[in-house]
């Protein structure tokens, strides 16, 4: 099997479009795009390791965690990355992961690969902005409601390639108190077995067979108390099977300060225990004039600690700021200092730093970018077709360093 895996990743590439990114644009620094580890990622290796065993042995899954703002929101690099990983594996398939239902928020971007919908009088509150005080969840985002009645939908688009990823499993993120409703969905003749815990906010529905759209409907129980509310933080849906399971966690304008200020989005990482976790948080603190490197590297240890504490051997990718501008149009000049405290992040967590800002071309390269519709109009945010190129990029400079994995393996047994 060793022998298999050293050779294998050479057929693998062949069999894909690209293994490796093509170097299609003359001002894409393709030779930055290489994880940065200054002192080693063990972690990493125990991630590789389980690649190995879902890849070659189809006995284990694995979770990555992808967490950042407003270009992590939009999904688009976390579905590449999904898509990617899959891609290494023919009968493999990859987890929806997490879902919340967005469209109770106005004037917020859908995630790429999939839509939610809602009946009923629901209200939300958001990490930026939480001025009811509500406990937020895992999503960065909470919807609540006290009608008697309330359904909320998630369907996925063409572009999901919904017929590869049904799932059998489905975990809906609630309050910890939340006894006033109960909870039906639209394929309940094919549930058989549901698990509530309360101590950690979820109920779990496992199911007969796959599916690939889901409704829940929330009916207040006859004897609960007129003011009781009914909080949704999110849903995780997977498939009873060993595959890619991509939890993506992205809230429009959060920094750092955002996340670590909601305990309890941080508390639920206990519930999904990732693998890997890419974090590209930093933009939205970097764009302010009154940056603090050391606020900034202090805030960032809360949130890895976090991770950690939920898994202590998950592997850390941190990924820096794109160029952007500032609202004002002028060129921001903090991306080198949050550069410099990534790179300090990864000495003291022996993580990896993917160097965005590097790739890009550096200092102003997102007037390059939009010029070549990789970037939108307002200078901060990418097109889909430049995050796409992102998430290409960020899995060859992963792929990079399993290839090196697996190579050493295969000199091992020699």
């Amino acid at each position: 099997m060793l022998i298999f895996m050293g050779i294998s990743l050479a057929g693998v590439a062949q069999s894909l479009s690209f293994p490796y990114p093509e170097r299609k644009y003359d001002f894409v620094n393709y030779d930055s795009s290489v994880l940065y580890t200054p002192v080693g990622n063990p972690n990493l290796e125990t991630f590789f390791n389980k690649l190995d065993h879902f890849y070659f042995d189809g006995d284990e899954g694995f979770t990555v965690l992808h967490l950042g703002d407003s270009h992590i929101q939009a999904g688009v690099v976390s579905w590449c990355l999904r898509r990617h990983f899959e891609s290494l594996c023919h009968d493999s398939h990859g987890d929806f992961g997490l879902l919340a239902p967005l469209s109770i928020a106005p004037k917020n971007n859908h995630p790429y690969y999939y839509v939610s919908r809602n009946s009923g009088n629901w209200k939300f509150e958001r990490i930026i902005k939480n001025e009811t005080g509500t406990q937020i969840g895992l999503s960065g985002f909470v919807a609540f409601t006290k009608d008697s009645l309330a359904n909320l939908t998630f369907a996925f688009p063409k572009r999901s390639m919904k017929e590869k990823h049904e799932f059998t499993k489905v975990k809906l993120l609630h309050g910890v108190s939340d006894t006033c409703y109960d909870i039906f969905t639209n394929v309940d003749s094919l549930m058989v077995d549901c698990t509530t815990d309360f101590t950690e906010g979820y109920t779990e529905m496992v199911y007969s067979h796959s599916f690939d759209s889901l409704v829940f409907k929330f009916v207040r129980n006859v004897d609960s108390r007129a003011s009781a509310e009914m909080h949704v933080h999110g849903v995780l849906v997977e498939d009873s099977l060993p595959n890619v399971n991509f939890i993506t966690i992205g809230t429009n304008g959060a920094s750092t300060e955002s996340y670590i200020k909601e305990k309890h989005v941080l508390e639920q990482l206990e519930v999904v225990k990732p693998d890997l976790a890419i974090v590209a948080l930093g933009v939205n603190d970097a764009s302010g004039t009154n940056f603090d490197k050391g606020r900034f590297v202090q805030n960032y240890k809360k949130i890895v600690n976090a991770i950690l504490q939920a898994n202590p051997d998950c592997a850390i990718i941190f990924v820096s700021n794109n160029d952007f501008c500032t609202k004002r149009g002028g060129n921001n000049h903090n991306q080198p200092l949050v550069v410099e405290a990534m790179k300090d992040l990864s000495k003291t967590y022996h993580a990896s730093l993917w160097n965005l800002f590097a790739v890009m071309g550096g200092q102003r390269s997102i007037y390059t970018w939009q010029k070549h519709g990789l970037a939108n109009t307002d200078k901060i945010h990418f097109t889909n077709d430049g995050y796409m190129l992102e998430g290409d990029l960020l899995f060859g400079a992963i792929l990079r360093e399993y290839e090196k994995h697996l190579k050493k393996i295969t000199n091992n047994e020699k």
